[in-house]
């Protein structure tokens, strides 16, 4: 359990700051019309482009094998050995090759899809940007959203002085990128989010959405409840930001140690790992 001390003060104890974004919310207090884009349903266009892409790979390797084979087959006839054998064997073996490679494009390629982003540039903040990043860990922790958090701190290969500070935020096949860095004398906070998908996993969707169809229990009433998690997540990951944006506009002070129990250790853009700040399923940590 991670226990801090509480330099925002109590306005910030349990409900976030006490002048939080009026207007935005204000703004949601109206109706709108049903948002689709978060739809998870598998389109026939989509499963030509994934099959589409099997095949162009599938092709590449077999055309490779063949002009091998080809090379093959007109050394081996000039050096008066089994030439014929020696094609079809290798041409075979590519053939196989192909075909795995088909199989392997079309179930486990990644496809990612853009849903939604929201960024924002303050100026003459860029000494706030490790104040920003533990205030909006610090949001998503006191609300206990229940997702996966990693932390990660980049340096920049451009610019050596340069660390972006990131929360990579998971809920199921979505991913949410929250980014805050300084931009010389201005400081960069925003958010992207993802839907990351593999080849197994829309065709599964399409599948079930098929046959669903069939027996007439997929319908628009269906996809939109089953993302409902998302929406709460990109909610959350929304709130959490705006919290790091008022932080650097109010000069708050958050040290990235005290917040988050430990010091992240800055990275360079080739290393790939990241820290778990909570783990999958819930924060591990607690505010207070």
């Amino acid at each position: 359990m991670l226990t801090i001390s509480n330099p925002m003060g109590d306005r910030w104890s349990s409900n976030g700051p006490a002048d939080e974004d009026i207007a935005y919310r204000t703004q949601n207090l109206r109706f709108t019309q049903m948002e689709t884009a978060l739809d998870e349903s598998v389109s026939f266009r989509a499963m030509f482009q994934l099959w589409l892409y099997a095949v162009l790979a599938s092709m590449l390797v077999y055309a490779v094998f063949f002009v091998l084979s080809i090379f093959t087959l007109l050394g081996s006839a000039s050096a008066g050995t089994g030439a014929f054998s020696i094609f079809s064997g290798l041409f075979g073996f590519g053939t196989v090759v192909a075909v795995g490679v088909f199989w392997a494009v079309l179930l486990f390629v990644k496809i990612q899809e853009p849903v939604a982003e929201w960024k924002t540039l303050i100026e003459g903040k860029a000494t706030a940007a490790e104040s920003s990043y533990a205030a909006i860990y610090r949001s998503l922790a006191r609300r206990r959203i229940p997702v996966g958090v990693s932390a990660r701190r980049i340096r920049s290969d451009v610019m050596a002085e340069a660390v972006n500070n990131r929360l990579i935020i998971t809920e199921r096949s979505y991913v949410a990128y929250v980014s805050v860095f300084a931009f010389g004398t201005s400081l960069y906070v925003g958010w992207t989010m993802w839907r990351d998908r593999r080849g197994y996993s829309l065709i599964g969707q399409f599948l079930k959405d098929l046959l669903g169809r069939m027996l007439g229990r997929t319908g628009i009433i269906n996809q939109m409840l089953r993302t409902e998690r998302v929406r709460a997540t990109r909610e959350a990951v929304h709130s959490a930001v705006r919290e790091g944006v008022d932080a650097a506009v109010e000069d708050l002070q958050l040290p990235i140690t005290t917040t988050f129990g430990y010091d992240i250790p800055i990275e360079s853009m080739s290393a790939t790992a990241a820290v778990p700040a909570m783990p999958p399923g819930g924060p591990a940590h607690r505010a207070g």
